[in-house]
């Protein structure tokens, strides 16, 4: 996997990641999407139980990732928003939030540092 322009973190690590991450990655991967994060955020947040967070080099490219995780996944999400300009699109599957950023959006945003607790998939590089 692919990880890049990401700060170190000192998070706990997380080893296993449920069926439903694992296509989630699959299916980011497919369509080249850099730089992946899964957080854990089930004990410190009570939004969801996890966030992804990919980055993409271009608005083709995250309509693109977007468009492919959803029709991949074999699960109609609750919500999506952001397709149309597809700078940064969100992807609610109710226990999932998938976020899909333009690069130096994601840097102005930085959701990673939002929940500096939460334990973080580990992932090989």
């Amino acid at each position: 996997m692919i990880f890049t322009n990401r700060p170190k973190t000192e998070r706990k690590k997380f080893k296993r990641a449920n069926k439903a991450i694992k296509s989630i990655i699959e299916a980011l991967l497919e369509k080249k999407a850099r730089d992946i994060l899964v957080l854990d955020i089930r004990k410190i947040s009570g939004i969801t139980d996890f966030v992804v967070i990919a980055s993409g080099t271009s608005d083709r490219q995250i309509s693109s990732i977007a468009n492919n995780l959803i029709s991949s996944l074999g699960k109609r999400p609750l919500g999506v928003e952001g397709l149309a300009n597809s700078r940064w699109v969100v992807i609610d599957y109710g226990d999932v939030l998938v976020h899909i950023f333009l690069d130096d959006l994601r840097q102005y945003y930085n959701l990673e540092g939002l929940w500096p607790d939460a334990k973080e998939l580990a992932m090989e590089k």
